[in-house]
This record gives structure tokens, C-alpha cells and sequence, in this order.
């Protein structure tokens, strides 16, 4: 299930390359990455009154939710 979030276009360049970046560092699918990144965003701004952190809130989710996928994976 993928939230589309209206971003500006410098927010929409940085969490691309956020995505990527979680993307290459946990060996996991693009796609599937996109899918929790946006989900927790989706998620985290409908209740957040000050949106700055979270994108930073999103993507430690979105690593602790495929750390407890694969428990013998080693990353940060």
C-alpha cells in the first residue's frame, strides 16, 4: 500500500536519495524500501506538528522495520 506525499521537489530529491541509500546499505529491493519509506512518512506527518525530523524519524523505521525482518542483518 503506497501513500504518494506531495513533496517539494528538493524533499522529493532528498528522500530518493534517502531510499537509495537504505536501499544499497540493507541489500533490500528499491521498491520495497519506497513502499515503508512512504508509509512511515505518510504515517509520521499526518500526526506531526513540526514535519522537519521527519524524514530523519522515517528512515530509522524503516531500518529497525528490516532489521527485525532479517535479525542477522548488520547494519546501522
Amino acid at each position: 500500500m503506497s501513500h504518494a506525499v506531495s513533496l517539494e521537489p528538493t524533499q522529493a530529491r532528498a528522500d530518493h536519495a534517502t531510499v537509495d541509500a537504505i536501499a544499497k546499505e540493507t541489500s533490500t529491493s528499491l521498491d520495497v524500501v519506497q513502499a515503508l519509506y512512504e508509509e512511515e512518512v505518510a504515517s509520521l506527518s499526518a500526526h506531526a506538528t513540526i514535519k522537519q525530523f521527519v524524514g530523519v524519524i522515517a528512515t530509522r523505521r524503516v531500518k529497525q522495520h528490516l532489521r527485525h525482518q532479517r535479525p542477522d542483518a548488520s547494519f546501522e
